[in-house]
């Protein structure tokens, strides 16, 4: 790594004349980019690849050279070396020695935690350079998904969209499988590659790291998750979940169990909770007849579509009304407006973007993310998902008298 940068006064002309360098969040997404191209870099490095890229990111260099000039802007005494920014990314951006202008929340937020990307920083890093998540298990555990759902469904639509949504939600319900577990769901879904592995057994291979065992495995859970935690009296740490005393589970595998990977429980099992929620919360006996809902339409074109089914003026059954759902639970509300888009080839006649309670309730973060959606995003409501429901149920009551 080198231990300085290119003088980042060549750049200021362009900067002063062009792109605003005190729009603080566009400066964090590019440090945040270039943080994950480094520690990919890190981890390749230790498990003895060959680094060729030779110089830091493009985005950290963009990055820092933003900083430089607000430090210039404000009259403090500028970084002299990526080491030094790289310290500073483990401290609270209200810590840094120079003022940016980003909401309170987001200001308490690090950009490095224990050594990896903060919740925060991800977040950035995905609005700043989308390809960056080809760095990430991510990419592939989502290419994965996509490869079962197609395999099983073939040219069928609807069985390529019941496909995925099963799968998707099996990551979702279970952070932890044996092989034993595995075996019905390869029943179900047999379709298999050239070299005679299921599909389905190749998405838990990337999306779960496979650890050899003998005989029952003992493991903590929390009960509302069902994380993994190491110890009674640890938190599993997924962002709003309720917790509890953390439960005593035994896997009884044949040989094998799987755990999911880091980015599997950050990037689709954890944010995946609420779209479970909402979804399990619209399912119920209650609205069967009266509502239609599709779990990831468009294999994840939305996270969820709702139809409110009804007769039509010649007392045909009819689709009276159809509503999208986009769910997001995200750190940083600024971030999730700045790269919120209503996919184009979905059209509801009500669009929703549907928050996980704990997020709703953080004082400032609707109105933070209103603000940012507004004159960019049309036509779509911000709710959380408890309101959610429960206008989808005001909506069934009304259609049913």
């Amino acid at each position: 790594m080198e231990a300085g940068l290119a003088d980042p006064s060549t750049e200021g002309p362009r900067l002063r004349s062009g792109v605003a360098v005190d729009d603080d969040y566009l400066t964090v997404t590019m440090l945040s980019a270039g943080l994950a191209g480094i520690l990919h870099r890190r981890r390749h490095a230790a498990e003895g690849g060959r680094n060729d890229d030779g110089l830091l990111p493009a985005s950290w260099r963009a990055g820092f050279t933003r900083l430089w000039w607000r430090f210039q802007a404000q009259n403090v005494a500028p970084l002299e070396s990526d080491l030094e920014l790289l310290a500073l990314c483990a401290h609270p951006l209200s810590a840094w020695p120079v003022g940016l202008l980003l909401s309170d929340q987001d200001l308490e937020n690090c950009l490095l935690v224990a050594g990896e990307l903060s919740g925060f920083a991800e977040q950035g890093a995905r609005l700043a350079r989308p390809d960056v998540e080809a760095e990430w298990m991510e990419n592939r555990v989502h290419l994965a998904l996509r490869a079962a759902a197609s395999a099983n469904g073939g040219d069928d639509d609807v069985l390529v969209q019941t496909a995925y949504a099963a799968l998707r939600r099996l990551m979702i319900d279970h952070p932890v499988l044996t092989d034993r577990d595995l075996i019905p769901w390869e029943r179900k879904f047999d379709r298999a590659d050239n070299s005679g592995q299921t599909y389905v057994r190749r998405l838990v291979e990337i999306a779960y790291v496979a650890r050899p065992v003998h005989g029952p495995q003992n493991y903590l859970r929390c009960p509302a998750c069902k994380n993994t935690v190491p110890d009674l009296v640890s938190s599993c740490g997924t962002p709003g979940c309720g917790g509890g005393a953390p439960e005593h589970m035994i896997a009884r595998p044949l040989a094998v169990i799987y755990e999911q990977h880091r980015a599997t429980r950050r990037f689709v099992h954890d944010p995946g909770l609420v779209e479970a929620r909402i979804i399990d919360a619209l399912c119920e006996e209650s609205l069967q007849g009266v509502v239609r809902v599709t779990p990831y339409p468009g294999a994840d074109v939305l996270d969820i579509l709702i139809e409110f089914l009804g007769s039509d003026v010649h007392g045909q059954p009819a689709v009276l009304e159809t509503w999208g759902v986009d769910a997001k639970d995200q750190v940083s509300a600024r971030l999730l407006g700045r790269g919120f888009v209503w996919p184009a080839t979905m059209r509801c006649d009500q669009q929703f973007l549907a928050l996980p309670k704990h997020r709703a309730d953080q004082p400032g973060y609707v109105e933070d993310l209103e603000t940012e959606l507004d004159g960019r995003v049309r036509g779509v409501t911000v709710i959380d998902e408890h309101r959610l429901v429960r206008r989808v149920k005001a909506t069934a009551r009304r259609i049913c008298q």
